[in-house]
């Protein structure tokens, strides 16, 4: 069994908790492969992690995988999440960050969650995932791209609002000011769009958010649409520009005129699960409820 390991690199204990599943997976009788960032051999990853795992470089780091497990936040697991997803690998995400809805397996139960895994006692559960259309006014290049929490648009000169108009399936339904815009999945309504104050959704329902960000208006509520709803944003003229960020990588800058265009229902990322938590009892740890 192949397992790649993805690791946040910028924390100690991620990489020491990272060398040490790569230790109990080898004698398990798996082979783990660490995915390089850098796409260099070394750069980033302590000799320690290389002795037990193979590097390999990002464009080669899905071939012939069977499972990738994470070690870090749910910032990690969004990197593996874009190197896993076209190729329908399942992710298990360990979580050494201060969250962590979809890096779910603590690392308690590290030993636990890497047997089940080489025995094969685990099940995978389907996210979908946002695409998006990123239109310049000017009549360039289309950047597509998706995401698996959210695309957010948001504002570049701080003291300026971001203006944009907001159609649901070709209907405008309002015209918003506001320091920025989310559209977000099921999935990503406890990240970015829980903060906004957006509502917490099971991600067994399949629904698309849209979640304005301190907005200047007396109207501040989420929308939610359904997947097969196209989200239209459209900037409204005499602005500065915004970035648009789809799961917080790679920001795109769109002028005035530009368009983002959402849907959900996109192809899904796959997540194992070896028996964790239910969705409701996460959350409720995951916040302190009582």
């Amino acid at each position: 069994m192949r397992i790649g390991l993805v690791v946040h690199r910028g924390r100690a204990e991620s990489i020491d908790a990272a060398v040490e599943a790569a230790r109990q997976l080898r004698e398990l009788g798996a082979k783990p492969v660490v995915a390089n960032p850098d796409g260099e051999a070394g750069e980033g990853v302590v000799a320690d992690l290389l002795a037990v795992a193979e590097p390999v470089e990002p464009d080669r780091f899905t071939e012939g995988l069977d499972l990738a497990v994470t070690f870090g936040g749910d910032g990690t697991f969004l990197r593996a999440a874009h190197l896993c997803r076209d190729a329908g690998i399942p992710i298990l995400g360990v979580n050494l960050g201060r969250l962590g809805f979809l890096a779910e397996v603590e690392l308690d139960d590290l030993g636990s969650a890497l047997r089940a895994v080489v025995d094969g006692g685990f099940t995978v559960e389907e996210r979908p995932t946002l695409e998006v259309a990123v239109e310049p006014a000017d009549g360039g290049p289309v950047t597509r791209c998706w995401a698996l929490n959210e695309v957010a648009i948001e504002k570049t000169v701080r003291q300026r609002l971001l203006r944009v108009d907001v159609s649901v399936d070709g209907t405008l339904f309002a015209k918003v000011p506001a320091d920025a815009l989310i559209v977000a999945t099921a999935t990503g309504s406890t990240a970015y769009a829980l903060s906004a104050g957006g509502p917490i959704v099971s991600p067994r329902i399949e629904a698309t958010l849209v979640v304005p960000v301190a907005p200047h208006t007396l109207f501040d509520r989420t929308v939610v649409a359904a997947p097969d709803e196209v989200v239209r944003v459209e900037l409204v003229a005499d602005q500065a520009p915004a970035l648009v960020s789809p799961d917080g990588r790679g920001p795109i800058e769109l002028g005035p005129g530009g368009v983002v265009s959402v849907q959900g229902g996109g192809r899904p990322v796959r997540l194992a699960r070896v028996g964790l938590l239910d969705f409701a009892t996460l959350v409720r740890r995951k916040f302190g409820l009582r």
